[in-house]
């Protein structure tokens, strides 16, 4: 028996899409962050993907609209991985 997707009101679909945009915003910072902020900005961005995936998107949308691997979105998530650790500069990655 095939699934039947409930319809989402648009109020919904925009808390959505604005939790989505201001993912993207904080690892966008995330990725220019510097050793004085990255830290700070790592929190912040695990916070937005928490956000965004708890908006009711949930991993699978989130992780193609951010272009994240779906399984690294649910390790940051859950925090079993930590957003830091990732970090484009080797030299910011220790935690």
């Amino acid at each position: 028996m095939p699934t039947v997707e409930r319809p989402v009101d648009t109020a919904t679909l925009e808390r959505q899409r604005a939790r989505i945009r201001a993912a993207q915003a904080r690892l966008a910072a995330f990725i220019a962050s510097t050793a004085a902020d990255v830290d700070e900005v790592a929190g912040e961005a695990e916070a937005a993907l928490r956000a965004a995936v708890s908006s009711g998107a949930g991993v699978e949308r989130v992780s193609a609209e951010l272009e994240l691997s779906p399984r690294a979105l649910r390790a940051i998530v859950d925090g079993s991985v930590r957003l830091r650790s990732l970090h484009p500069d080797e030299r910011l990655r220790s935690v």
